[in-house]
């Protein structure tokens, strides 16, 4: 074999022992970064996308003016509990949430 004939060598398709035939080393390392990088960036706009769509519809519900009355009943019943209000100004403001004004 002649002496710059390349030699069969270790490590496979990307390193070939200093030739420039293949990706070397530095090339594989590169696309690993490269991918890593898309993953990233893939996460990235998904979340941002996810972020937007649940503060736009929490201003679509902000807009219409809408509330949670479940949720409206369970802060009364907290605020009950810690003693923030008494008895009576609990029932009046249940019938209100409630529709039975």
């Amino acid at each position: 074999m002649p002496p710059d004939a390349p030699q069969p060598g270790f490590g496979g398709p990307f390193f070939d022992g200093g030739m420039h035939h293949g990706l070397g080393l530095r090339g594989g390392l590169f696309l690993v970064f490269l991918a890593i990088l898309l993953i990233v960036a893939i996460a990235a706009l998904l979340l941002s996308m996810s972020r937007r769509r649940d503060e736009s519809r929490r201003d679509l519900d902000d807009r219409r003016g809408s509330t949670n009355p479940s949720r409206a009943l369970g802060i009364l019943d907290e605020r009950l509990a810690r003693g923030d209000i008494d008895v009576d100004e609990y029932t009046s403001r249940r019938n209100v949430l409630s529709g039975q004004v």
